[in-house]
């Protein structure tokens, strides 16, 4: 199952589905479009949710997780996703397995500033440790810092399985890939949240994460 959180993005979900169908391969798909249904023409195999209130990108995604939580697996989109390589989806998710996080390839290679590490984007992450963490999204921030997590679990774990010849490419607001709009002003009920959401990380890192390794090392014996 493939999870998308959208806000006011409509033409950008179209392009989505547009850059799927062009691959050959539009995989189940789970959205919460946050805010008014968008009036489109969506996938079949899609399931369609609408939030009630403005819930911002973790609660979106958890609350996909709620609704669907025995799939095999999970993959993360958003509406600026466009996938390149031809059964992008079912490669990433045999790679995912149970277990492992399946990290495609991108056009624009990225490294994380604060590890120097690979950066993540689109990843599809095995079920079993997606339920053994109980979130699909770090459940301690608003909006950020969900694939600083994700990266410093599966370094940790040393399970990311890094799939070369899968391409998707994540257009970005800093090279004018996207127009700038409201979602860009990290705003939620009236408060910006980008230094909360760092503060909120950085105690995560800091108290949770080491345990949480322990116990996923655990579960996965």
């Amino acid at each position: 199952m493939w999870l998308l959180p959208t806000r006011n993005r409509p033409k950008a979900v179209e392009a989505l589905i547009a850059a799927m169908k062009a691959t050959g391969e539009v995989p189940e798909t789970a959205v919460m479009v946050d805010g008014p249904i968008y009036n489109i023409k969506w996938p079949e195999n899609w399931h369609v949710y609408q939030s009630f209130g403005h819930i911002e990108m973790q609660r979106a995604l958890n609350d996909l997780l709620a609704r669907h939580p025995k799939e095999k697996c999970y993959g993360i989109l958003t509406d600026q996703s466009r996938p390149i390589t031809p059964q992008w989806a079912s490669k990433l998710e045999a790679l995912a397995g149970d277990w492992n996080i399946a990290m495609c390839n991108t056009t624009k290679p990225r490294t994380n500033p604060r590890t120097g590490l690979k950066r993540v984007t689109t990843i599809c992450v095995g079920g079993e440790l997606v339920r053994a963490i109980g979130w699909i999204w770090l459940d301690k921030v608003v909006h950020l810092y969900g694939d600083d997590a994700w990266e410093d679990i599966g370094y940790a774990l040393d399970c990311i399985k890094f799939a070369p010849d899968v391409v998707i490419q994540a257009l970005l607001k800093r090279d004018g890939e996207v127009p700038i709009d409201a979602n860009h002003r990290r705003v939620w009920k009236g408060k910006p949240y980008m230094a909360d959401d760092a503060v909120a990380f950085d105690a995560w890192r800091k108290d949770v994460f080491p345990t949480l390794i322990d116990k996923l090392k655990s579960a996965r014996c």
